[in-house]
């Protein structure tokens, strides 16, 4: 473990405590740490507002910047809790490795998957993390963030992860239009060679993007026909999840230009 984050962890929950501010040397007496440390630790955490200082008492507690942390925290255990049934009914119908995806940083992370019957697989691990414009799951993700995450996420770098990958930004941009306009997306051997995905968004409550659910599969299983099969299973699987979580057609304006 790292000593250094520990502390960190530390601090925030002595400072959790409802209706309550805190000074350095009480942080000190509680943690039993020296107040040069907690000081440092806590300058850090100002600065992205995680902690505020009050600079009349000089009195610390949590910041805002917490509240959306927690807020997605609270979205991804009630994804954890609803997401199953719906991803095992997307593998029963299409008998093929189903996952959902969820965003952290400029990638996209396993968060559930379940294994279809087939015994020919393509390896995707839980808490596998890759770039959000490598394959259908994450792109579905991709498309539904704001023009100036997009804008950024361009702007790090498009890596390359096979010969497919789209590593042009009009190229990229064009695609993720083009999810918006229908809802699904496919992709082929964009970073697992000889591999196909389609992936379909999630969307929570107020309008916004909370996840990505979809499917992988050796090419070699897919032809055109299927491919339509399969667009239709994730994009309705996808759907049905989104009503789950609270969210209605209406609550956003999912179709924007770039």
């Amino acid at each position: 473990m790292i000593q250094s984050l520990i502390r960190a962890m530390n601090i925030l929950e002595a400072l959790k405590e409802p209706g309550k501010s805190f000074s350095l040397a009480e942080l000190s007496e509680i943690l039993d740490l020296p107040p040069s440390t907690i000081h440092r630790i806590l300058q850090t955490f100002c600065s992205k507002n995680y902690v505020i200082r009050d600079e009349k008492t000089h009195l610390y507690q949590l910041g805002p910047a917490l509240i959306s942390l927690g807020m997605a925290a609270s979205h991804n255990v009630k994804l954890q809790k609803v997401a199953p049934p719906f991803l095992k009914k997307l593998s029963s119908t299409t008998k093929e490795d189903t996952f959902l995806v969820i965003l952290a940083g400029f990638k996209g992370l396993v968060l559930q998957k379940v294994e279809g019957p087939n015994n020919l697989k393509v390896i995707e691990k839980f808490g596998y993390e890759v770039d959000l414009h490598c394959g259908a799951i994450r792109k579905s993700l991709l498309a539904y963030q704001s023009d100036a995450f997009i804008r950024d996420y361009i702007e790090h770098g498009l890596s390359r992860h096979s010969d497919k990958t789209i590593t042009n930004a009009e190229t990229l941009l064009q695609q993720l239009q083009n999810i918006r306009e229908n809802g699904v997306s496919v992709s082929c051997g964009e970073y697992i060679r000889d591999a196909m995905g389609v992936g379909a968004p999630v969307f929570g409550k107020d309008g916004s993007v909370v996840a990505s659910m979809g499917l992988i599969a050796p090419m070699s299983r897919v032809d055109s026909k299927r491919v339509e099969f399969l667009k239709k299973e994730v994009k309705r699987c996808a759907q049905e999840l989104s009503c789950n979580l609270g969210y209605h057609e209406n609550t956003a304006d999912k179709y924007r230009a770039f």
